[in-house]
């Protein structure tokens, strides 16, 4: 039988399967590092199918390993598994059991999609060069969870020459995939303040430094970085979404705490941002009598596609789903990603799963979220294909 034939048939069989698992997963979410009946879920279901697994990788991580019958490189597979601190709103009959925790951006659908290809693999070991390495990971809606996988070694033993990261997208139509030439999704830098000045009586503000008023000026300010001192064609991002100041309509406050997240495409970029906040937060020292502290975090790289790597990805999904399916999308998401982690020190391609839901009106993060599980069967044949053809040409 072809392994083409033979693929589609097994993710046939399969996606009942899948699809169950999918919306036992949806009802039960977990946020980032309590992934732990997940991972259950995951170890279950591969084990059920003779694939063995190590858990505890970067707290609640799990890496699977699919050995084919034949020499070859090491291919890894990277799906996330945590869900959002959003209260559900969709309705659906299998909708989150759990207050204030959704499935809002797909993670059970990825985990699904990966537990599918290694199973797909599994069963075609004969047709399988090398090795694939499949990633579960926690906490990438934190951002924090490839960094924590990869500090307990999921990019070793054995390395990895290669790695594959996909995302379901809502804007691509369902029983398609889309993607980016080059950049994919953008940096992401967390950023802390702490403005200090002193604390007074409202009737009496000769006697204090407000640093209420200091921090709303350094709000304003900021925004002149990216129109000011950002090329136009650059594409950057800064947003504060904290500010916390004062306890009482008549004390001026003595102290700010600001947090925000800066968001880059280009290299260097995020750091010339961080200058500029600082020489910022230097000139409201002098001129505003405030001091002040801040905690900058490199929360994840820019995504970017090897161009290789991508280029016989797509080679794959076009031989699978037919080039008519596979879409050119027309621009990168500021949104960030932490499979980047993965992708600044393994040659990576990121694939987008169509997901779009005729008629309903949604996107990923929103509480009426849902997921054509059209992607479900899509996703596993993509991935499995890719697997397949990129081992046997690197073998």
């Amino acid at each position: 039988m072809p392994s083409d034939t033979r693929l589609a048939q097994i993710t046939d069989r399969l996606t009942p399967d899948l699809v169950a698992l999918r919306k036992q997963l949806h009802q039960h979410p977990e946020l980032a590092f309590e992934e732990h009946e997940t991972a259950k879920a995951v170890t279950a279901f591969l084990g059920k199918h003779k694939i063995a697994a190590r858990t505890g990788i970067g707290k609640t991580g799990v890496i699977a390993m699919v050995e084919g019958a034949k020499p070859g490189p090491t291919i890894g597979i990277r799906a996330d598994m945590d869900a959002l601190p959003i209260h559900e709103q969709t309705g659906l009959p299998f909708a989150s059991k759990v207050a204030g925790k959704m499935h809002a951006c797909g993670h059970d659908v990825h985990t699904v999609i990966a537990l599918g290809a290694a199973v797909a693999l599994a069963e075609m070991r004969d047709s399988l060069h090398g090795k694939v390495k499949f990633i579960f990971q926690p906490a990438e809606e934190t951002l924090s969870g490839a960094r924590a996988m990869i500090a307990d070694g999921a990019l070793d033993d054995p390395k990895m020459d290669l790695i594959l990261g996909y995302h379901n997208w809502p804007a691509v139509p369902a029983g398609k995939v889309g993607y980016n030439a080059e950049a994919v999704m953008s940096s992401a830098d967390a950023f802390d303040v702490v403005l200090k000045g002193r604390d007074g009586h409202g009737a009496h503000p000769h006697l204090a430094v407000d640093a209420l008023a200091a921090g709303a000026y350094f709000v304003s300010q900021l925004q002149t970085i990216v129109s000011r001192e950002v090329k136009p064609l650059s594409p950057a991002v800064v947003t504060v979404g904290e500010f916390h100041a004062g306890t009482a309509r008549n004390v001026i406050a003595g102290t700010a705490h600001l947090k925000g997240i800066v968001r880059t495409m280009e290299a260097g970029l995020s750091e010339k941002i961080e200058a500029a906040m600082r020489r910022m937060l230097e000139g409201m020292k002098l001129g505003m009598r405030i001091d002040y502290e801040l905690k900058w975090d490199r929360v994840a790289p820019a995504l970017r596609n090897n161009k290789d790597v991508l280029a016989k990805l797509l080679s794959s999904a076009r031989n699978e789903l037919g080039a008519d399916n596979v879409l050119e999308l027309p621009e990168p998401s500021m949104g960030s990603e932490d499979f980047a982690w993965f992708a600044e020190k393994v040659p990576a391609a990121h694939l987008r799963i169509g997901s779009k839901i005729d008629g309903l009106d949604t996107a990923i993060h929103r509480a009426n979220y849902d997921c054509n599980e059209l992607a479900i069967p899509i996703g596993v044949r993509v991935v499995a294909r890719a697997a397949l053809d990129l081992a046997s040409s690197s073998a």
